[in-house]
């Protein structure tokens, strides 16, 4: 495929994934079929098909997958060897923090809070996280659990924040900064 093929792609791709969430904030999840949205980009069904799998995917965009070599990290106890800063380093890898700009994190997240049935789908994707958690020597069921959560409301917050203040910079670094804060309060005898 020559660059100039694969930008189109990329390009087409990225239109399907634009008019998709403007139809799931305007009309719901539901509120719209994948022909709705193939007539919105000006594709075909079939084409529509080429660049995403489903509807869902068109939605979400591609859900973050940890690598079979990040999943081995993580059971091995890596890449830091810190429960939280080692999901919070691959879920912001994961997520390709520092890729995304206010505006998409903005539409995604209007996405989320006007389709709550999505973040149940995204939940599940999480779940993958915790079986490779629980596998390390520092970290049970529980314990992953908890540090899923502590991320997830970290990241969430940082998200929150690059879409009010663009400045305070990119997400990776919104979310290290908020992990320290977080470590502060909880630090905090009081």
């Amino acid at each position: 495929m020559t660059e100039s093929a694969i930008t189109r792609t990329g390009s087409r791709r990225a239109a399907i994934i634009t008019a998709a969430q403007r139809l799931a904030v305007d009309c719901g999840y539901a509120g719209f079929t994948v022909e709705d949205l193939a007539r919105a980009v000006g594709v075909s069904r079939r084409t529509l098909f080429n660049h995403v799998s489903s509807k869902e995917e068109a939605v979400l965009g591609l859900l973050p997958v940890l690598t079979e070599e990040q999943a081995a990290t993580l059971r091995s106890g890596g890449p830091t060897g810190h429960l939280v800063d080692d999901v919070l380093t691959v879920v912001l890898d994961c997520l390709h923090a520092d890729d995304g700009t206010p505006a998409d994190f903005e539409q995604l997240h209007d996405v989320i809070e006007r389709n709550p049935e999505l973040f149940v789908r995204v939940k599940t994707h999480v779940e993958e996280l915790v079986t490779h958690l629980s596998a390390r020597d520092d970290a049970d069921d529980s314990r992953s659990r908890m540090a899923l959560a502590i991320v997830g409301g970290i990241v969430q917050h940082s998200v929150v924040q690059c879409i009010a203040t663009p400045s305070l910079g990119p997400l990776s670094d919104r979310a290290r900064a908020n992990l320290t804060t977080a470590r502060e309060i909880l630090a905090d005898p009081a």
